[in-house]
This record gives structure tokens, C-alpha cells and sequence, in this order.
């Protein structure tokens, strides 16, 4: 048995937990929720973790960090945030066998391997779509901010299905606007948040909400309250912001050629399910050609655990030793 020792890392929340694995089968053990602001370095993060769940790193055996933000290597930095992350030598001072630094949605597009995923709620189509399947799985999430990736099946020697993340930065792409509606949106939007062409992130995420709902209102809340008083039931706010999350769905779809399926994460939907529930949400995925019906063929489900980031990390450590193990088989 091994002990894995998993962060999360988002805009908001800094999420950490420690696993035990059994013959490839992840446990939590506890899981433990701070504020992303009060970190600000590695040591910062990694002393609290161990203060948090009372166990030091040298009695595990991984560690595997989860960051919202770009990463190489062993560092990174927080985007919506003040922490920067240095983990080289992390590993040597506490007799790691497995230490990583990877992008949150990277370690979101593990969890769908997890009890995390499994237990999501389907929004459209069946168990079977998914569950056994080898097929490439995609995964997007709104919150502080979007991420996106994709998870690829690969086939080992041993005939099991070994699975590679595909990070992507869609979340910072052109939104797509459609229509003069939405283009007069546009204009506002971009005006509001200083850019000429606010992206996907500007538009589902924080203060993209903020401002939908002041467009469409005139009524001014931060983002919180924009989903306690306009997404959690049916108004102006919620058609639109359904549709255009619907419209970025399909895009991801078409994009992954995800037939395992599509998860939702992201705190936005997990608290809002509406959003992906109204029927504006399922006319967009309907909208235009469906080449070779892959869209209307792809499950879509709903992650509604908090703490997928966290099972997708520990599952990140594991996918990577059984990686270890087929090039070291390479070599001999």
C-alpha cells in the first residue's frame, strides 16, 4: 500500500488530501479545504498541507500538485492568484518515490477515471457509453476560471488501457458569438472588461457572469450572487448563460471527439445544475452540422464532487508509475 498526498490548487480554494492505493484502488483518507490567497510559495502550501492533515511528507510515498495556472516541469504559478510553485528538490528531502506538478484540468481529466467520475450525474445518455469505454473522454469546467482537456486510451502490452491527459488552453480562445444579440454582448462585454476579443473564460467564468447579468438587468452582483439569484432558477441570465455554455460544449466535443463523454466540472455548474439542465443548453448542442453525429452520440455528465481535482491528482500519480513501468519494459 502506498500513501499519496494530493493538492488542488484553485483561484479560490486550495484543496488538499491524503490517499492510501491498494493493488491500483484509491481511498480517502481526508481531505481538508483552505483559501488559495494565503499561499504564496511552495513552502507556504506544502507546510499547511501537512499541518492540515497532520501527517508528514516523509510518510508517504507521492505527491502530486494540482495547479490552476501554467506549469514546466516542477514549477508554476497560480493564475488567478499569488502563488508560485517551485517543487524541484521536494522529492530528495522527503524520500518521494512520485512527486508531480501539473495543470488542474490535467488532473480534472484523471478524476474521470475515479470514483469522482463515476459517480457523476448524466445529464444525457447512458452508463454503458461510458463506464467500459476506451474512447477518448473530454472534460470542461467554469468557476474562477475554465479549463479544459482531454484524456486519450492507449494500449499497454498487457492489454489494459493506459490513459494520457491532454491539457489545452480553450478556455482562453475567441468566444464565438452568434447573431446581432449577441454581438451588441459582445461589444458590451468587451468594453467592460477592456479587451477586444473577450475569450471563452471572459465570458463563462467570474466577472463574465457578473456582467451578463448586469447587461441583461441592470442589477450589479458579484459572481456568487449571480448564480444564488439568477442561475438557480428560470431568468434571462440563465437561458443565456446556458446557451453559451451549451455552445461551448459542442465546440469541445467536436474539438475531443470525446465518445466516452463529456464531464462537466467547474463550481458554476456544480452548484447551478440548471445550467445544464434548461433547454437552451440542450438547443445549442443541436444547433448546425452534426458531422457523422458525434455530438448527439456523446454522453454528457455532470461532476457534482467537490473534490474531483484531488481524486484526479492521486489517480495522475498512479497512471504515471504504470508509465514508468512500460518504458522501463521498453528498454529491456
Amino acid at each position: 500500500m502506498q500513501r499519496i498526498f494530493a493538492a488542488d490548487i484553485g483561484g479560490t480554494n486550495a484543496r488538499f488530501a491524503l490517499f492510501a492505493e491498494h493493488e491500483g484502488n484509491l481511498a480517502l483518507r481526508l481531505a481538508v479545504w483552505e483559501q488559495s490567497a494565503d499561499l504564496h510559495t511552495a513552502q507556504d502550501m506544502l507546510h499547511i498541507m501537512q499541518q492540515q492533515l497532520q501527517t508528514s511528507l516523509a510518510e508517504g510515498d507521492a505527491l502530486v500538485v494540482a495547479l490552476a495556472g501554467p506549469t514546466q516541469g516542477l514549477q508554476g504559478k497560480l493564475t488567478n492568484g499569488p502563488l508560485r510553485v517551485d517543487l524541484n528538490g521536494v522529492a530528495q528531502r522527503h524520500n518521494l518515490a512520485c512527486c508531480l506538478l501539473i495543470n488542474d484540468f490535467t488532473a480534472q481529466a484523471y478524476a474521470m477515471l475515479t470514483p469522482a467520475g463515476a459517480g457523476a450525474k448524466f445529464v444525457r445518455g447512458g452508463v454503458r457509453a461510458t463506464t467500459d469505454s476506451a474512447q477518448t473522454k473530454a472534460i470542461l469546467g467554469a468557476g474562477t476560471g475554465l479549463g479544459a482537456a482531454s484524456l486519450v486510451g492507449c494500449g499497454s502490452a498487457a492489454g489494459n488501457v493506459s490513459w494520457l491527459a491532454v491539457p489545452s488552453e480553450a478556455g482562453h480562445a475567441a468566444f464565438p458569438f452568434m447573431g446581432a444579440e449577441e454581438h451588441a454582448y459582445q461589444g458590451f462585454l468587451a468594453r467592460e472588461l477592456g479587451c477586444d476579443f473577450p475569450s471563452v473564460e471572459n465570458v463563462l467564468c467570474g466577472e463574465g457572469l457578473s456582467v451578463l447579468h448586469y447587461y441583461l438587468t441592470g442589477q450589479f452582483f458579484y459572481p456568487p450572487a449571480v448564480g444564488e439569484q439568477a442561475l438557480s432558477h428560470d431568468t434571462p441570465t440563465l437561458q443565456w448563460y446556458a446557451r453559451l455554455l451549451g455552445r461551448f460544449c459542442r465546440q469541445w466535443i467536436l474539438s475531443t471527439l470525446c465518445l466516452g463523454g463529456l464531464w462537466i466540472a467547474g463550481g458554476i455548474a456544480a452548484k447551478n445544475p440548471l445550467c445544464v439542465e434548461h433547454p437552451a443548453f440542450f438547443q445549442e448542442l443541436s444547433v448546425g452540422d452534426d458531422v457523422g453525429g458525434i455530438v448527439a452520440a456523446t454522453p454528457i455528465l455532470l461532476i457534482a464532487d467537490a473534490n474531483s481535482g484531488l481524486w484526479g491528482a492521486a489517480r495522475a500519480a498512479l497512471e504515471h508509475q504504470q508509465w514508468q513501468g512500460l518504458g522501463s519494459n521498453a528498454e529491456t
